[in-house]
């Protein structure tokens, strides 16, 4: 185990004392993993980033990816700072390539990303339908709505709270797809559902902000209770009732009963901000 010595030595009484600590050793932290261009030709190659942390060090990341139902391909990333980059060569039309970032650090631990996927020659899809619909502080639920015709994957897909250099909740392959017309409820620590789990910290009674974000990393729209400048803070309790779109998918945030999984009603009450 790789440890750090640290010499605490106090001088009393002819004495000396030194604290030996040993740091954690574990697996990177692999985070943010995308791919550019969102739209891509037979002409393209393509750009993969992801956001690496590791207290041992990275002793190498690599992509590891493979064209419809072939065998993996290495590429290596290298790094400025804890972004790490690298490229999967141009590929034929209609070919679908599934990829994941691997990392081994100094402690000689190997770490994989959830694996994510894109084909060649696929229309681009329009998020602007994705729509943050619910937030629910009682059953700690958020809720998802696709108000547009076509089926999005939720892969990508992330949740960000408090202004969090990290996100609260991000989706994958395995996340599924949210269908026309169709709810997805992401909740707090989900054990029956690791895919559609989030982090901690829906709450009534607190100053709150959410942000939704496409795979590309656009911005899908926000919802801030109270004060921006004292998020967590606690305000006014407005439990049992949920922060809603009145009318559902199209309006704007109000106080009503909880409709998780189903449409909000056309009215509610206004959302008190302290």
């Amino acid at each position: 185990m790789k440890k750090i010595i640290t010499l605490a030595c106090l001088l009393a009484a002819g004495l000396s004392a030194c604290v030996e600590d040993n740091v954690y050793v574990g697996p990177a932290t692999i985070e943010s993993v995308a791919h550019a261009p969102s739209a891509i030709t037979p002409t393209d190659a393509i750009t993969v980033t992801a956001t690496i942390v590791d207290l041992q060090g990275v002793t190498s990341a690599k992509i590891q990816y493979k064209v419809d139902a072939g065998a993996l391909t290495t590429v290596a990333m290298t790094a400025a700072g804890n972004t790490y980059t690298g490229t999967i060569p141009q590929q034929a039309d209609g070919a679908n390539v599934v990829y994941y970032v691997e990392v081994v650090n100094k402690a000689g631990i190997t770490t994989k990303s959830p694996e994510k996927n894109y084909t060649v020659g696929a229309a681009p899809l329009d998020y602007a339908n994705l729509v943050l619909n619910e937030i629910d502080g009682n059953s700690k639920a958020i809720e998802l709505f696709n108000k547009g015709a076509v089926a999005l994957p939720l892969d990508g897909v992330s949740l960000i709270k408090n202004n969090g250099s990290s996100s609260w909740w991000t989706g994958t392959a395995a996340s599924g797809s949210i269908a026309p017309g169709g709810y997805v409820v992401i909740i707090q620590d989900n054990a029956a559902n690791p895919h559609l789990s989030g982090g901690a910290g829906i709450s009534p009674t607190q100053n709150l902000k959410y942000e939704l974000k496409d795979p590309d990393g656009v911005s899908l729209g926000i919802f801030l209770r109270g004060d921006e400048s004292a998020l967590s803070a606690g305000i006014s309790d407005t439990a049992p009732n949920s922060y809603q779109r009145c009318p559902n998918g199209t309006g704007d945030w109000k106080l009503a009963p909880s409709t998780n999984g189903a449409a909000n009603p056309s009215t509610g009450t206004d959302i008190p901000q302290s």
